[in-house]
C-alpha cells in the first residue's frame, strides 16, 4: 500500500504469506513509488521490524526491474540488500560479492532496523545512517563518507522482501521517500 502525505511517498509492504516449502523461504515483490528519478525525493528511509531468532533471516532487496519487466526483482537486477541474518545485520551491494555485517546486541527478540539515505539535488548520496532500534551503528569496513553510489535510491523501481528460517518473523516493512526539508513547530 502506497500513500503520499506532505510531499512524502510511503510504501507499507503487505506481510508475507505463510511458507509453503520445507526451507521456510517466502518472498514478496512490491513496486516502489513513481517519480524517484526526477529528484523530487531527497530522503529515503527503510523501516524493518520483525521477531528475530538466532536462525532466521529477513531481508529487503532494492533494484530496477529490467526490460522486459516481469514485476519481480531478480538477483541480477538487485542494487542493494539489507537485513538480518542469524543474529547480525548485513548489507550487500550490487553484485552480491561484498557483505558488510554488524552483530546485533541480542540474537533474538523484537528488532527494528532503520536505514536512512540522503541525496543532494544531483542525486549523489550524501549521508547514510543505520539504527538497531534507537541505537546508531556503522558497518565495519564500510567507510562513510563518501557514501557509495549503490546507496542511491533513485534508480530503484522494485523491492523484494524475503524471510527464511525457523520462527515466524511477523515482519513489518515500510519504505519512505520524502523531500528534503525541515519542519518547525511553534506553540
Amino acid at each position: 500500500m502506497a500513500a503520499c502525505a506532505a510531499g512524502a511517498a510511503t510504501l507499507d509492504v503487505p506481510r508475507l504469506p505463510a511458507p509453503a516449502f520445507a526451507d521456510r523461504e517466502v518472498s514478496g515483490d512490491s513496486a516502489l513509488p513513481e517519480g524517484l528519478t526526477n529528484g523530487a525525493f531527497r530522503v529515503f528511509r527503510l523501516e524493518l521490524a520483525f521477531g528475530a531468532t538466532p536462525s532466521n533471516s529477513v531481508q529487503v532487496a532494492f533494484g530496477r526491474d529490467a526490460p522486459p519487466a516481469d514485476g519481480l526483482l531478480a538477483a541480477e537486477e538487485t542494487d542493494l540488500i539489507v537485513g538480518w541474518d542469524c543474529g547480525e545485520w548485513f548489507l550487500r551491494p550490487r553484485g552480491l560479492v561484498e557483505r558488510y555485517v554488524f552483530p546485533a546486541a541480542a540474537p533474538d527478540g523484537a528488532h527494528t532496523l532503520t536505514a536512512s539515505v540522503r541525496v543532494d539535488a544531483r542525486g549523489v548520496p550524501r549521508s547514510a545512517e543505520f539504527r538497531d532500534g534507537g541505537t546508531a551503528f556503522a558497518f565495519p569496513g564500510l567507510a562513510l563518507p563518501p557514501v557509495p553510489g549503490w546507496l542511491d535510491p533513485r534508480p530503484w523501481t522494485r523491492m523484494r522482501v524475503t524471510a527464511r528460517g525457523a520462527g515466524a518473523p511477523g515482519e513489518a516493512v515500510r519504505a519512505v521517500f520524502a523531500p528534503d526539508g525541515a519542519r518547525v513547530i511553534l506553540r
